[in-house]
């Protein structure tokens, strides 16, 4: 049997165990939790500002979009008013031009109607001539005028 015996050796090698933690605990294990910290810091650091900052492109964006409505409003209001103006135009000119052709009809009217009362009166004056020369032919002599 294996039987264990406390003596100097095993005080040294308490002693000696004790003295490399503490000389691992300065050297080695305290940094790294210091270099761990300050990683584990950072990336809370970093994590906060991403989230500023998507919040602030998503309030960005926001607004892009509400002005790209105001803009497509304004577009359409644009737009409505041109159309307005047009229609209106379009209006104005119809309702000249029917005019014109209105007062262009009441010449030409007037122009055949005094031209037809023109042809009667001429018409009347031949009548006589064509019926006194119809008569004479038919009656083989002259008639006499008077």
């Amino acid at each position: 049997m294996i039987s264990i015996t406390i003596d100097k050796a095993l005080l040294i090698q308490l002693v000696n165990f004790l003295l490399l933690i503490f000389i691992l605990n300065m050297l080695l294990f305290k940094p790294i939790r210091e270099a761990i910290k300050k990683r584990e810091k950072k990336i809370h650091s970093d994590q906060d500002e991403i989230a500023k900052l998507q919040t602030e492109a998503e309030d960005r964006l926001k607004q892009f979009q509400l002005a790209i409505e105001d803009a497509k409003k304004e577009g359409l209001a644009q737009k409505e008013a041109l159309r307005k103006a047009a229609t209106e135009e379009e209006r104005s000119l119809l309702a000249k031009v029917h005019s014109e052709v209105e007062e262009e009809l009441t010449k030409v009217k007037t122009e055949i109607t005094k031209e037809m009362q023109q042809t009667r009166e001429k018409l009347k004056e031949e009548i006589k001539v064509f019926a006194s020369d119809i008569a004479e032919k038919i009656l083989g002599r002259p008639l006499s005028h008077g």
